[in-house]
């Protein structure tokens, strides 16, 4: 049933060593008003690592009528144990085999009772006061099916590596991930859902994109200026293990998006999404040293499409495709040095 969310002091005591949000900080209780009731679900699978610090900055949030389910896939990792110590103030939750990820939060979804609907994968956090703010923004039009913000990319440790590239983005925008909308920011109203149907069990890498895709055909979204969530960036994280397939799922959803019958302003920018897909495609594998394979993407995509932005994104993934896996990975730790020494350095 929905609950309150616990303070600081009713939650366990936070690990050694951990300190701040969401360990010793608490968001400030939202002013006194409706507030609609929002169901969050957190799917996981051995992630026992960051789960804590996941249904933390859930629980901690402050918010007065929240729904919260965490539903495991049978870990072996003790992520039992974790999500015992935080059952009391869960709705529901579940340790067991299921079909993957957007299963399991279908699974939770059609369990829900809130007016608005999202789900946190175990290794992300929410920061501070995002169900206020989100609630604020859907009371605020009733035609809203989905809202969203910006989004920070994090390390294994929590520590804040960029802040991913996010804005007000069109249908349009989206579809091509120029720029895509932030899986942890996303959050929907729960009619839109039942009109557009749930998360595609047989997608693995972006049954968010592609149900951002049929919630846009349908309903008005919104960007909320503000950093709601944190997304993990860590060796484990699974389009880190396979990007190449992350991205060729990709490309079959925006195939898929381009066969169905649109709005004459987005059907004529398949090619020039379908290139640019083509060309994120050939960074993927260059930076797995597979630079032939790359470069036939690039001419594939030039094929498609030769306007000047995507001429020069192509320049830039032909470079990258002779320069080799060994260069790039070297590259992108010089990037991250830089980036590191930036943010401690600035005035």
């Amino acid at each position: 049933m929905p609950m309150r969310c616990p303070t600081l002091d009713e939650l366990p005591q936070p690990p050694p060593g951990k300190t701040g949000w969401p360990w010793t900080q608490a968001s400030k209780p939202p002013d006194a008003g409706p507030r609609p009731r929002i169901t969050i679900v957190t799917p996981s699978m051995n992630q026992a690592r960051f789960l804590e610090e996941t249904i933390r900055s859930v629980l901690l949030q402050g918010y007065p009528d929240l729904e919260y389910m965490v539903l495991d896939g049978g870990s072996k990792d003790g992520s039992a144990k974790v999500i015992q110590r935080y059952e009391k103030w869960l709705t529901y939750w579940t340790t067991q085999p299921d079909h993957g990820q957007a299963d399991a939060v279908n699974s939770g979804w059609r369990r829900a009772t809130g007016d608005i609907l999202a789900y946190i994968n175990s290794d992300d956090t929410y920061c501070p006061e995002a169900l206020r703010l989100v609630a604020e923004v859907f009371a605020r039009d009733p035609q809203l099916g989905l809202v969203y913000g910006r989004c920070r990319v994090i390390d294994e440790h929590s520590s804040v590596l960029r802040e991913r590239r996010v804005g007000d983005a069109s249908l349009a925008e989206v579809v091509r991930w120029s720029p895509s909308i932030p899986q942890p920011t996303m959050f929907v109203r729960r009619r839109a859902v039942e009109a557009v149907g749930f998360l595609r069990p047989d997608l693995q890498y972006t049954m968010d994109y592609e149900f951002s895709l049929r919630i846009g055909l349908k309903y008005k979204w919104q960007f909320i200026p503000n950093v709601l969530a944190n997304m993990r960036d860590h060796p484990a994280a699974k389009t880190a293990i396979d990007p190449l397939r992350h991205i060729e799922e990709g490309i079959a959803v925006a195939e898929q998006f381009f066969s169905q019958a649109l709005p004459a302003d987005l059907n004529q920018l398949k090619d020039k999404t379908l290139a640019t897909l083509s060309v994120r495609k050939a960074r993927v594998l260059s930076r797995l040293g597979r630079g032939a394979e790359a470069r036939d993407a690039i001419a594939r995509a030039l094929q498609l499409c030769s306007d000047v932005p995507l001429r020069r994104k192509a320049t830039v993934a032909w470079a990258m495709s002779w320069i080799g896996a060994t260069g790039i990975n070297g590259l992108r730790r010089i990037k991250r040095a830089g980036l590191q020494t930036f943010r401690w350095h600035r005035p």
